[in-house]
């Protein structure tokens, strides 16, 4: 490998500074401490794999005392960013004993790498060293702790995105609070790990089919430079997000695809609730949620969420929205209201997220509400 400082050494020693600086500020967090000590473990892993490029490329793999310096952290990336997910959207997760068979495969990846570093740590000569390091099939494991790392992302981002799913399905069907979070931005985290994903299984093809290492390095290089850019991107996004408090509430009892509502039931739960939000307007409690309305109008929430699913076909919290946006409409056209400002209407009709009814309203009408407001005064 070359020894000259390049373009592409400079790309990741910045997402390794960054990365460390930022993993090492996750550890300390009292945002979010849970998840954010997963997320910080991550970020250090993602540096450490990318350092041992460094030592590559820099030459400083020549170095005794750095060859084979340990590290196996290819394969830990997939469980943390997983419990990342887990601890972050589930508020009664508990790190407990039974899942550190998770990370099983990293601590023998480490340990290995541990009895190869000191197996060979007192010997001087580099020559001696790599033929100490191969007949401990160094290279075969390594290769194999490639593919190893291949097959936890692909199973570790599938279960994170269930685990986001499922919590996205709960918030939608039964909560209407603005201030719970949607972690949409979780979803890009999904995407750019997948893309890396099938980015390492181009790569493992191309060596296989091609022998493309022997003399080529540029796929592994825009490779890593793509995980600088993750490394990057978790610690800003991880960083940068505020501290999630919130308790989850009461999901409807789960029931068979085939469960229904009987027509008769169904139209007096259709009454009875349009009548709850057009006269009794609950909607403007911005901390409704479906157990609430269900104790209320004393109908079983299973029977509410399969008729608000079916009958408006709509989940309850784009219900409960839909009609704080009508109410917000209304004010804006009623000169009673002008004395207020648009922030201040929509808190008085149920919301409390600032952020959260910008995204609503622009989503609902098609423009903000400043120039819903403004094309009103026009007309």
């Amino acid at each position: 490998m070359k020894g000259s400082f390049s373009l592409f050494d400079l790309l990741l020693l910045i997402g390794i500074s960054q990365g460390l600086i930022t993993g090492i500020l996750l550890l300390v967090t009292k945002k979010n401490t849970r998840s954010n000590r997963f997320l910080g473990l991550a970020l250090i892993g993602f540096c450490s794999i990318s350092m041992k490029t460094l030592f590559l490329t820099l030459g400083l793999w020549n170095i005794p005392i750095i060859r084979y310096f340990p590290n196996g952290a290819e394969v830990v990336l997939g469980p943390l960013l997983y419990f990342y997910v887990y601890s972050l959207i589930d508020v009664k997760f508990e790190f407990k004993w039974k899942f550190v068979w998770h990370f099983i495969p990293f601590i023998l990846s480490q340990s290995y790498a541990f009895f190869v570093y000191f197996s060979v740590f007192d010997i001087p000569d580099l020559g001696q060293k790599d033929l100490i390091a191969n007949s401990f099939w160094f290279n075969e494991v390594k290769d194999t702790e490639d593919h190893l790392a291949l097959i936890s992302i692909v199973v570790y981002v599938t279960l994170g995105y269930k685990k986001l799913k499922v919590y996205r399905k709960w918030l939608n069907n039964t909560v209407s609070d603005n201030t719970f979070p949607d972690f949409n931005w979780l979803r890009n985290i999904f995407i750019l790990i997948s893309v890396l994903g099938v980015f390492l299984l181009i790569n493992l093809s191309l060596d296989f089919f091609f022998n493309l290492k022997e003399t080529y390095y540029f796929h592994w290089e825009a490779y890593l430079v793509f995980f600088a850019f993750i490394i990057y991107y978790l610690g800003f996004v991880g960083y940068k997000q505020p501290h999630f408090q919130f308790e989850k509430v009461e999901s409807p009892p789960t029931q068979p695809k085939a469960s229904k509502v009987s027509n008769e039931r169904n139209g007096e739960i259709v009454k009875v609730l349009v009548k709850a939000l057009q006269e009794d307007r609950i909607f403007l409690n911005p901390t409704l949620n479906l157990q609430q309305v269900s104790r209320l109008l004393g109908i079983p929430q299973r029977d509410l969420s399969l008729v608000i699913n079916h009958s408006f076909k709509k989940n309850f919290r784009d219900l409960i929205n839909d009609y704080r946006i009508e109410e917000v409409k209304l004010k804006l056209n009623n000169s009673e209201f002008d004395h207020m400002s648009i922030l201040g209407i929509a808190l008085e009709c149920g919301f409390n997220s600032e952020a959260s009814f910008y995204r609503i309203f622009k989503k609902n009408t098609g423009m903000s509400p400043k120039e819903y407001a403004h094309k009103l005064k026009e007309s």
